[in-house]
């Protein structure tokens, strides 16, 4: 056991956690029953690389895509459709998303099927009454990460201006720790992946309306990451506002 480890070990440190994740499961069935849906639309071949879509009744609509966590070797997009309903209810298309877990795959085919994920969306949202001009993205824990990587990677002028903002939640940010963890036993990380791949350490050219927000009960970890993250966005010349609350922690900007 690693120093590290009790930073990452969230069902140690929450044993009834698990009560809230079937709840989850419970409220995105209903989700699935009360909403018109399209489940496991392919955007490429191999078996998880598809996606959840619950359709705005209204075309032209904002679209709203989400990333799941589980340190990139675990969970699913089927545990998160009931963020659908009160978005869906609030006229816009929902889109979430599925990729292969590590350690089948490694980190970096994670990012470039989330990126493949996004274009796919982009091109074809439309279908769902969706605007591909008008995307917010919104990614959990790891999930944070791809929204990042996401947002980096070197697209052209009319699709980065179809991100219209990001919501970055309790992510992670630098690859570092997790690499010292027990974590790496399946993501197999090495020194020049952390220096590669974190979001701390890339480049940004034009970085989106953001929110990011870190709840005050996670480790010292997730909530240093979202410090550390926050002021990489100032030094990017993001406008930043960063609230304390006594419930969590928000950190909110807005890009120049």
């Amino acid at each position: 056991m690693t120093q590290y480890d009790e930073q990452f070990n969230l069902r140690k440190r929450h044993p009834l956690g698990r009560i809230h994740l079937l709840r989850n499961e419970f409220e995105s069935c209903i989700a699935r029953l009360a909403l018109n849906n399209s489940l496991d639309v392919n955007y490429g071949e191999s078996v998880r690389e598809k996606i959840d879509i619950f359709p705005a009744k209204n075309e032209n609509a904002p679209v709203i895509v989400f990333i799941h966590g589980g340190y990139f070797r675990a969970l699913d997009k089927r545990k998160y459709n009931y963020i659908a309903k009160p978005f869906v209810n609030s006229g816009c298309t929902v889109a979430l998303t599925n990729y292969d877990l590590a350690p089948k795959v490694c980190v970096k085919e994670i990012i470039d099927q989330n990126i493949k994920a996004f274009l796919w969306i982009y091109q074809n949202i439309s279908r769902w009454n969706g605007n591909p001009n008008n995307i917010v993205i919104c990614g959990h824990s790891v999930g944070a990460f791809l929204a990042v990587k996401i947002i980096e990677f070197n697209w052209i002028q009319k699709i980065r201006q179809a991100i219209a903002g990001v919501v970055l939640l309790s992510g992670l940010y630098n690859l570092t720790r997790m690499k010292q963890s027990y974590l790496n036993k399946s993501l197999k990380l090495s020194k020049g992946d952390v220096a590669s791949l974190s979001p701390m350490f890339g480049d940004i050219d034009d970085f989106p309306h953001a929110l990011v927000a870190v709840g005050k009960d996670e480790t010292d970890e997730f909530i240093q990451q979202s410090k550390d993250y926050s002021n990489k966005l100032k030094t990017l010349e993001v406008h930043m506002n960063l609230y304390y609350w006594k419930i969590k922690i928000t950190i909110q900007s807005r890009a120049c």
